[in-house]
């Protein structure tokens, strides 16, 4: 009972303290466009949504990515398609960003063994993949900020190192493992606890990794 108290405290302090940003930036009230000020218009194919997300809005300033921003989609055939409202449309537009973004397949971001999502190590094939990750990013906090919510499974590991947690003095990077690979995590653990000549397992320091569909051993 007290834990969901002092979420709800939490909540309405966060909710207050973006309130306070929006009047101290004249933004106004999100649902109210009038009220917002100027707008950043944004025109995407709905076949490059994240690649047409990312030129247009991952340089724009913070206070006009907090206002409003007005989204017109094109559709396959090149044909502008027509808008309930913007900020309707601009949610459909933030869920398709996430959407693409977060897609193993993409190879920005993993999917552990239980589901949970934390960045991809060979996310480089990217080029631009550090920026594509700050984008992304963004586009999470503009849904933070906008009260739509964004229901990313992150892992715990993954988490943990955004909050800082390693410099605690209770941190154990094992511990964390199980998060990420759990089979790794109880083999390192076994070997860890082992009571026999630990090099009677013939074990070396290496795995297998599955780099675009090609397994190889690092």
């Amino acid at each position: 009972l007290m834990c969901s108290w002092m979420l709800s405290q939490r909540v309405e302090i966060f909710h207050q303290t973006v309130s306070d940003d929006r009047k101290s930036l004249g933004i106004g009230n999100p649902r109210d466009h009038s009220s917002r000020g100027p707008a950043t218009y944004v025109t995407v194919h709905r076949g490059r949504v994240l690649e047409d997300g990312f030129t247009q809005l991952s340089s724009v300033p913070t206070r006009a990515l907090k206002g409003l921003i007005r989204v017109k989609f094109v559709n396959e055939q090149g044909l502008d398609e027509a808008g309930i409202d913007e900020l309707g449309v601009f949610k459909e537009f933030l869920e398709e960003i996430i959407k693409i973004a977060f897609d193993p397949g993409l190879n920005l971001f993993k999917v552990s063994s239980d589901g949970h999502i934390y960045p991809s190590p060979t996310s480089h094939i990217h080029d631009n993949h550090l920026a594509l990750f700050e984008f992304v990013g963004k586009m999470l906090g503009k849904a933070v900020y906008e009260g739509i919510v964004m229901e990313i499974p992150f892992a715990v590991f993954f988490l943990n190192q955004l909050m800082g947690q390693q410099n605690s003095v209770l941190y154990s990077s094992l511990d964390e493992l199980f998060s990420m690979d759990p089979e790794l995590h109880k083999s390192l653990s076994y070997v860890k606890h082992c009571e026999d000549d630990v090099s009677d397992l013939c074990l070396s320091f290496s795995w297998d990794e599955d780099f675009m569909g090609k397994v190889r051993i690092v």
